[in-house]
Formats: C-alpha cells, structure tokens, sequence
C-alpha cells in the first residue's frame, strides 16, 4: 500500500507539472511567475497552458454613476476565458433601465424637437464577444492589455410622454403620450480592454470601445432615448470600470 500511495503521488505531481489543461489557483499563477524564463525552450511556442481559467467582473460605473448622476443605467457581468493566454471568449448578461427627461427632443413627425420623458424598467441584454492578447507569453500573465470585438442584442419596453407633435396642416399637437413601445436593438462594439491585478483574485480594470448599431426596431414613433446594455442611443463611444475575480 504504501508503495502504490507513493507512485500515486509521483503520477499526480508529474501530471501536474507536464499538464496544459489544468487550471491553477491565482496563488499557484503567482509562483509559477517568479520562475519563468524570459526566453522559451526552442520549439515551444506557448508559455502557459491551453486553460488558464475563468474570471468574473462586474461593470461599477454606470451603477455608481446613475447613484450620483444619471437617469439611466445599466448593470452588467461577464464571464471570460484564458486559452494559452492569448484568446479570451467572453460572455456577459445584464439589466438596463431609463427614467429621463431630455429637452434634446426625439425627432418625430417633421423632425421638430421638445422635452419629453423617456422610462423603461429593468430590461435584459446580452453581450458575446472574442478578446486576443498580442503579448500573450508575457512574463506577467496577471495583467492583461487586450483588443476585443464583441456583439450585443438588447430588448425594452418603454413609456413616452409630454411628447408634441408638430405637423405642418395641424400645427403643435400634444402633449402625447405613447406606452409600451418595445424595441430590438442590435450592435457591435470594438476596442481595447486592460486588466491590472491588485492582489491575488482581485484585479481592476476598464473597457473603452466604439459602438456601432447594426439594426433597430420599434421606431415607428421615433428612435429610443436608452437602450438597456448600449446607453443613450445617440452615443457612439463606451467605457466601462471593471472589478475582476479570478474564480480559478
């Protein structure tokens, strides 16, 4: 018996020395790092494994944002992946929600602008995306500077009120109020990413994008003010704070 505990041993130590699947805790990552070489062995073309794990990060600024500031906001988390630490997959799922007055005016009947009230509830997102990691055999594998492209595809119901409508035969009409417009919205997004460790699971980061808007629906009556996961409609630049956890 104790023969076979000690070959045992020796078998698992070696997997896990030879391994390039097998995830490893930040404490691990951390002790491997001290020791990598800066050159690679000829013939080896990564330096980290095929799974280096998953981490979780939440969006902190729109939250802390629409506390102090905005009328609008979304709440998002992510999930992504670290393959030889050079390609990320990541997903993300959310809620957005709008109670805005804007006298910037939505363009409707001729195009004549007034101040209207623009509310949505809480309405779902979603986000896929692929990150890549040119420096991926970095000797610092905690700290991350990526490009990524991602697709989101959002969903919200809203009610618009004290809206007039101007018409050349008829004039000024209103106020006038539309309930339970729904809307489709479909973009992509692309930018860089930066992830920085700040002790041991924990890392903080951001995202700053171009967004660009493949299709929308429900704009019969005018274009939405928000759209929940994308921001106010007009925008065309996203940033994001980001707070990570390295789960392994």
């Amino acid at each position: 018996m104790a023969l076979t505990g000690l070959f045992f041993l020796s078998s698992s130590s070696a997997l896990l020395a030879q391994g390039r699947s097998i995830p490893v805790s930040s404490e691990v990552k951390a002790e491997e790092q001290k020791e990598l070489p800066v050159e690679l062995p000829e013939g080896q073309k990564y330096r980290y494994r095929l799974f280096n794990g998953i981490n979780v990060s939440v969006d902190i600024l729109d939250p802390i944002l629409h506390l102090f500031t905005f009328e609008h906001a979304s709440y998002e988390a992510q999930l992504m992946a670290d393959f030889h630490h050079r390609f990320f997959p990541m997903v993300s799922f959310g809620m957005g929600l709008a109670d805005e007055t804007s006298d910037n005016g939505l363009e409707f009947g001729t195009g004549a602008k007034q101040e209207f009230t623009f509310k949505s509830d809480l309405a779902p997102f979603g986000k896929v995306g692929f990150a890549y990691n040119f420096d991926y055999n970095s000797t610092r594998p905690n700290d991350l500077y990526l490009v990524f492209l991602r697709y989101g595809l959002a969903y919200n119901k809203a009610d618009i009120t004290n809206l007039y409508y101007a018409d050349e035969l008829w004039g000024s009409l209103g106020p006038i109020s539309i309930c339970g417009q729904e809307y489709t919205t479909q973009w992509v997004e692309l930018g860089g990413m930066i992830k920085v460790q700040i002790v041991k699971h924990i890392s903080l980061g951001w995202d700053l994008y171009l967004k660009v808007k493949l299709s929308q629906s429900g704009t019969d009556y005018g274009s939405p003010f928000f759209v929940p996961g994308y921001g106010p409609n007009k925008s065309h630049v996203g940033f994001s704070f980001r707070l990570y956890y390295d789960i392994f």
